[in-house]
């Protein structure tokens, strides 16, 4: 007759396989999640550097559309004289 240890271990020897199984894969799904977070910050590196010179190229344009209304203005002025 089997002794209950005799049953129990190869059960308890599964449990314990399937754990190093889910642990193994939990830690490629880490190292995955790291890869993609590394390349998320570089990203957003690359799009706050690029929202920046957005931001500067719209006030540059704006200065330059002050710039030509202020040079209308001054044309205009001239013209009636």
């Amino acid at each position: 007759m089997l002794e209950t240890i005799d049953v129990i271990v190869p059960i308890l020897q599964g449990i314990q396989s399937d754990l190093a199984a889910l642990t193994r894969k939990l830690d490629r799904h880490g190292d995955i999640l790291n890869q993609h977070s590394e390349k998320l910050d570089a990203i957003e590196g690359y799009l706050t550097y690029q929202l920046g010179i957005t931001t500067r190229t719209m006030a540059d344009v704006e200065n330059l559309k002050s710039d030509i209304r202020e040079m209308k203005n001054r044309v205009e002025v001239l013209e009636q004289q």
